[in-house]
């Protein structure tokens, strides 16, 4: 009798056991039931708004968070990373400069959220944020290039393009009036300029009768500087030719100088500066190709006339 009680516990305690699969199971969808209706989580790159029954306060610590589920409770996730919004449908759009020329452009804005609170407050949502964000982005790009004419934002000449100005004035117009979206702008550029047909003949026209002008100014540039060159070279000649010239004065002043002594000792001895005039006329004549047959008794001859005699004369004695 103790062994059928026995036996029908054990059986009673191998169908319970069955049971604990199922009982498990149902256990742990509870709890992740209750964990996705009591608590969120939040990821480094997010910040939550949560409302609470209407009133607003933010989570931006990273993690997991309990709440009360909704509608004690609503949490709206927002990615507060750098973002880049290059327009909505209708990217491009025409836009009048200051001398009435039509460009058609492409903004992109740089931002991100820094005040979630005023960006829920304001817009809501990302879509509705960024479709203010393109009226305003709009508004301030229409009011900057309408300062500015045709040749201030295609130029050849890189120093008189004036896009980057442009952009910076765009940009602090942008940061004045996204302040009550919560938003923090930190750059704006032109992505895409295109010109119509008509503007684009017009540019090129200008750009051809720009490019006349450097070449004449070029070309009167290079003449005047040949002019100078010359100019130059014509006053160093003269300066070097009067140098010349007074080096030769100089020169011809110390020879008549030299001359003048000489000829003071050819007055003491006519008959020396006689027989060296005579030398030098001989050896003007020999020309080492030439053989002469003249009378001695003629000048300048004479001297080798004279000259043996003396040496007869001196062999007599």
């Amino acid at each position: 009798m103790e062994m059928i009680v026995i036996k029908e516990k054990m059986d009673g305690i191998i169908k319970g056991l069955k049971h604990w699969p199922a009982l498990l199971f149902g256990v742990v969808v509870a709890v992740i039931f209750l964990l996705v209706i009591f608590t969120y989580q939040l990821r480094s790159s997010e910040v939550a708004v949560v409302k609470t029954l209407g009133r607003i306060s933010v989570q931006e610590e990273a993690g997991l968070h309990f709440c009360w589920p909704y509608p004690v409770e609503q949490i709206y996730k927002f990615d507060r990373r750098i973002r880049c919004f290059d327009g909505l449908a209708g990217k491009l759009e025409e836009t009048s400069t200051s001398d009435g020329q039509m460009i058609v452009t492409q903004i992109y804005v740089v931002y991100r959220i820094i005040d979630v609170e005023k960006f829920y407050t304001a817009a809501g949502d990302e879509f509705i944020c960024e479709s203010l964000l393109n009226d305003i982005t709009r508004s301030a790009r229409n009011s900057v290039i309408g300062r500015y004419s045709i040749a201030d934002l295609i130029n050849t000449d890189t120093g008189k393009s004036k896009l980057c100005l442009i952009e910076k004035e765009i940009c602090d117009s942008l940061r004045k009036a996204s302040g009550v979206l919560g938003l923090k702008i930190d750059s704006v550029g032109i992505k895409k300029l295109i010109l119509p047909e008509k503007t684009t003949e017009k540019v090129f026209a200008r750009m051809k009768a720009e490019r006349n002008v450097l070449s004449e100014e070029y070309r009167a540039e290079g003449k005047a500087e040949a002019t100078r060159i010359k100019t130059e070279a014509d006053n160093a000649k003269r300066t070097r030719i009067t140098l010349a010239e007074s080096e030769a004065k100089g020169i011809k002043g110390e020879g008549d100088v030299l001359a003048a002594k000489f000829m003071a000792g050819f007055s003491e001895d006519p008959g020396l500066a006689v027989f060296l005039r005579k030398l030098e006329s001989i050896g003007k004549m020999n020309s080492g190709r030439l053989t002469l047959i003249l009378n001695t008794d003629n000048n300048p001859l004479g001297v080798i006339k004279d000259a043996g005699k003396n040496i007869s004369d001196g062999e007599n004695k």
